[in-house]
């Protein structure tokens, strides 16, 4: 599959360069999280980072004949090891997007429940979901304030969510909604302002799973995939604010997947297509006179340190242009999976461990390396060539406005070709039209790199990579 046209219109998506392309980091660490590893993902340029709280964790293992689980201060609750890492975030001048996730035993409704995830009762999640929602409003003593919250993880998968289907019926997505919208007015019953990041799907159909579009339809009441509309059948509404999807894509940043109802990188605008005709016809419960798309778990596995990872200098290129891809897609916040590579444990093969850390894993955190791409996600940048010069795109490193510089390498020196002004939210987008812009986009060898207040972005070649069988998680 060939690349896709650099700078055309996107299912009708118009971007500008004033939109917003702000970024995080998924989790720091699969293990203990510490200071440091939060300091790093701001260093990387991100504002967010995602925290996930296990319900089961911080809940009692039976429950109590008496206690009140909306209470963050009840007694049964153990909240030590969040807090601690909501702090670190915010220490570090990080948003956390605080996911809930794995129910109790006592909480799951099926007969002989999958640990965590079989039908989790609606009514003691938000309950749950308030509590949280209280001990993290900015009231409590020492503990700040968390504004975007993220109910489940990736519930249309059936190793994270069930039952999925039911005598052949899909119930899942129905299943989550009734989910999402209590946890909805949980979270905003404790505070208005508090966001609801909802979806988070996984990119694409597993057996015994449903792929996102079609998920998604279901959760949002539509139907059709070239034009969706109303279902008529379906009267639900979902409540929230923000829909996540996680692309993972078996390519490279262009790259579309099989199945027509999931959601590759290259697939981006189908779901975005379907967002804005079920906001149009009054399927999302919202005040917003939109819905921003997330991307909320997105990487390749890197090589070294996997041996079936991305090259490097592949990888290097495909970080920079994964994040064009998905804001051409309307995409406002995207998320990296992970700041340093997993521990993989002794004989556990590489494609089943994530190796896509910006950071080369060391014995500790201190020891860690910063990967090539670690600059490319700070300071992305793109160049392709186009017949009447070369269009660049790419966002700032702390995502602030000013004069950006564009040069191409000319033996051991960088000679500026042109220049383009970032936006308020640090985007810039641009064709450079000169006579030598259009000679080195007619002869596609050179590399072009963008400068910002003394910064250098990546260089970015104009010899295009072809599409490829890639894995996100190795061969």
């Amino acid at each position: 599959m060939g690349a896709a046209p650099p700078f055309s219109p996107v299912a009708g998506i118009a971007a500008a360069s004033n939109s917003p392309h702000a970024t995080g980091v998924t989790i720091s660490d699969a293990g203990q999280q510490e200071q440091l590893g939060m300091n790093r993902i701001r260093k990387a340029g991100a504002k967010f980072t995602r925290v996930i709280i296990y319900w089961k964790f911080v809940a009692p293992s039976v429950k109590p004949n008496s206690w009140d689980p909306a209470d963050p201060t009840d007694p049964h609750y153990d909240w030590a090891y969040y807090d601690q890492q909501i702090l670190m975030a915010k220490r570090a001048g990080l948003r956390p997007m605080v996911q809930i996730y794995l129910a109790p035993q006592w909480a799951e409704g099926c007969e002989n429940p999958t640990p965590g995830i079989c039908d989790p009762d609606p009514a003691e999640f938000a309950k749950f979901s308030a509590a949280a929602a209280k001990r993290y409003s900015g009231d409590m003593a020492n503990l700040p304030r968390v504004k975007y919250w993220e109910p489940w993880n990736e519930p249309n998968l059936f190793v994270f969510f069930e039952p999925q289907l039911q005598a052949g019926k899909k119930v899942s997505p129905i299943l989550y909604r009734n989910m999402l919208n209590r946890f909805a007015g949980a979270v905003k019953g404790v505070d208005p302002t508090n966001k609801v990041v909802a979806g988070g799907l996984a990119p694409l159909e597993r057996p015994g799973g449903l792929g996102p579009l079609d998920f998604a339809r279901r959760v949002l009441c539509m139907k059709g995939r070239k034009n969706p509309v109303p279902d008529r059948g379906c009267k639900g509404k979902a409540r929230f604010d923000i829909w996540a999807n996680n692309p993972f894509t078996t390519g490279g940043p262009t790259h579309k997947s099989a199945g027509p109802d999931d959601v590759s990188l290259g697939d981006l605008p189908k779901m975005g297509r379907l967002l804005r005709a079920a906001h149009s016809a009054g399927r999302i419960k919202t005040k917003q006179k939109s819905i921003p798309f997330w991307v909320t778990e997105f990487s390749w596995d890197s090589k070294p340190s996997d041996p079936g990872g991305v090259p490097m200098k592949i990888l290097t290129r495909w970080t920079s242009e994964a994040m064009f891809r998905s804001w051409q897609a309307g995409v406002t916040n995207f998320f990296w999976l992970t700041l340093r590579d997993w521990a993989r444990p002794e004989g556990v093969p590489y494609n089943q461990t994530i190796d896509s850390g910006l950071y080369f894993r060391g014995e500790t955190i201190k020891q860690d390396r910063p990967k090539a791409n670690l600059r490319a996600f700070r300071f992305p940048f793109v160049a392709f060539g186009k017949r009447n010069g070369i269009s660049i795109w790419g966002r700032t490193p702390e995502s602030t406005s000013g004069r950006v510089s564009i040069s191409f390498r000319k033996g051991a020196r960088w000679k500026k070709i042109g220049a383009s002004k970032a936006g308020r939210n640090g985007v810039f987008q641009s064709v450079i039209k000169s006579g030598l812009a259009r000679k080195l986009a007619h002869r596609k060898r050179d590399r072009i790199r963008a400068t910002y207040r003394g910064k250098n972005s990546v260089a970015f070649s104009l010899r295009p990579v072809k599409d490829y069988y890639q894995p996100p998680f190795g061969k």
